[in-house]
């Protein structure tokens, strides 16, 4: 077999996978690219984030290798590496293989297994080929395009930025990237509006950082779900101007430098005082409470992440939805973000009109997650990782 066709069974593999956890309730997300020192070192096939309930969140990568001569023992030890240098709740390997041997290896050191039988079942299952969505590649592809026509990267790498971030510093970093790639490409559809299909492309742009965004907000509302309403608006506000939800550990490193200043700089008090009120009238324009005050009272709910599959669902659809179809409460997050940049949501909501079918507001998929086709592993007593509480 080729390399070109064992890469092309991967592919669809990594696709297979990412419909099957979608059906199964998670977030999913393809081709999630890790990097340390804005080097990329590897990517993860299928990043995982689910919200089970109120006070839980779990993150899991999937490692997935469709191969005539598989290494599942080599695949095990480096995706149980991976998650360790991730801190992530658990890690699965989908393989072809099917000895015993690499089913104890799995046991032994915590990773999930989905084996080639298990393969074999979710290939088959017809519920988890739907035909109405690109594939990532397809979806990337779009903004290669639209790079390749403006000779710039920029489209390419703002996705990217936005989707490493969810490997690297999720949370309420992860959150502020996203909001401002969402900002970016919310920008672009404005730009782009006679261009109906580049400013298609930024809409879906705009549509995966807004997913993004949310389930980052999401995930940090759960630290915050026994804090007074006042208390969880106080910590997204320090959050999104600061980068941390504790404002005093937030602004320690500036007021020791600021001391510094004062206390080793000729003329240090006046140079001090200068530096430390310039600091506070930027970090005032950041107009945080907008997004805070509406985020505050979702922690008892499952609003984010129910928008953020909405959003990212409706990101990749062949036949994009338009704005004004989204539901309700996905316009909303979507409008939160765009006051947050200060762009218009009417010309958002107009950008390319024409160029969209008009729909009913999306629907969240009922697809039951199609159990046997673990079956096998489970029975081997590789059920998924425990919730992390």
């Amino acid at each position: 077999m080729s390399d070109a066709n064992t890469g092309r069974k991967g592919l669809a593999l990594e696709e297979t996978l990412k419909e099957y956890f979608w059906q199964a309730g998670y977030f999913a997300v393809r081709g999630v690219p890790y990097r340390l020192d804005d080097e990329d070192v590897t990517d993860v096939d299928v990043w995982l984030y689910e919200r089970p309930a109120a006070l839980s969140r779990r993150r899991l990568i999937v490692d997935a290798k469709n191969k005539a001569k598989p290494k599942a023992a080599e695949r095990l030890i480096w995706a149980r590496g991976l998650q360790s240098a991730l801190n992530v709740d658990g890690a699965i390997v989908a393989s072809t293989d099917k000895r015993p041997s690499s089913h104890r290896l799995a046991k032994s050191i915590g990773v999930t297994l989905l084996d080639g039988d298990a393969i074999n079942k979710l290939a088959s299952t017809p519920k988890i080929k739907l035909g109405d969505q690109h594939s990532s590649e397809g979806y990337d592809g779009l903004f290669k395009a639209v790079d390749a026509a403006r000779r710039s990267a920029d489209w390419r790498s703002a996705l990217l930025d936005a989707r490493s971030s969810l490997l690297t510093s999720f949370g309420i970093h992860s959150a502020n990237m996203a909001l401002r790639v969402a900002g970016f490409f919310g920008e672009q559809a404005v730009l782009a509006a006679l261009k109906s299909d580049q400013a298609q492309v930024a809409l879906r742009g705009f549509y995966s950082a807004g997913a993004y965004a949310a389930i980052g907000l999401d995930f940090v509302l759960a630290d915050l779900a026994f804090q007074s309403h006042d208390d969880r608006r106080a910590a997204l506000i320090s959050g999104v101007r600061y980068g941390q939800t504790n404002l005093r550990e937030a602004l320690t490193p500036v007021r020791t430098a600021i001391g510094l200043v004062r206390q080793h700089v000729s003329n240090g008090g006046s140079i001090a005082a200068q530096v430390e009120r310039g600091f506070d009238q930027q970090a005032a324009r950041v107009p945080a409470e907008i997004i805070a005050e509406y985020v505050a009272r979702l922690s008892a709910t499952d609003a984010l992440y129910t928008i953020a599959r909405e959003l990212e669902r409706n990101a990749f659809k062949i036949d994009i939805v338009h704005y004004d179809a989204l539901s309700v409460e996905a316009r909303s997050l979507l409008g939160v973000f765009l006051d947050f940049h200060g762009i218009s949501r009417e010309k958002i909501a107009n950008a390319a009109r024409g160029s969209f079918a008009k729909q009913a507001p999306a629907t969240h998929e009922a697809t039951l997650f199609p159990e046997d086709a673990l079956k096998s592993t489970k029975s081997e007593g590789h059920d998924a990782p425990e919730q992390k509480h």
